[in-house]
């Protein structure tokens, strides 16, 4: 479905949009707007330093997005790694991971550290069953494309 630019909601003769008709925009989630916090992201991301080690390449310190398992202790994986979907003897990341782009805080660590032990408990089968994604995989989104039609 494709949205009407902001423009649209402006009044004739105005030279400006009001404020409901702009929320009224946003709530239709215009794509430009979704990729404004993975741009910041990105660009914060770019000179981060993490004081951990990759568990794959064994790159120290991780610059750039870090991910941490949720499931193992002590496992951070760097953005090439992560990207390049590289593991290290043939595991496969089938368990929850959190993506840092800043340099994680105390807080953040005993939040990871809680959540890490609460699913040491749960078998391979609970997290295949219950995916838990950031992003919506492309199958989902080719599907809904197939179902507009």
């Amino acid at each position: 479905m494709a949205l009407p630019p902001i423009f649209m909601f402006q009044a004739p003769g105005k030279p400006a949009i009001e404020v409901s008709h702009f929320l009224e925009w946003m709530s239709l989630e215009p794509q430009s707007m979704v990729w404004l916090p993975v741009l910041h992201r990105v660009a914060a991301a770019e000179s981060t330093k993490h004081q951990a080690k990759c568990y794959v390449c064994k790159q120290c310190p991780i610059k750039g997005f870090r991910y941490r398992s949720l499931k193992q202790f002590n496992v951070d994986i760097c953005q090439t790694c992560f990207l390049t979907g590289r593991t290290t003897k043939g595991k496969k990341l089938h368990y929850p991971i959190m993506e840092y782009y800043t340099p994680t805080t105390s807080g953040e660590k005993m939040r990871d550290f809680a959540k890490t032990l609460k699913n040491k408990f749960r078998s391979k089968q609970y997290f295949t069953k219950h995916p838990q994604r950031g992003y919506l995989p492309v199958q989902s989104v080719l599907e809904a494309e197939s179902s507009e039609t």
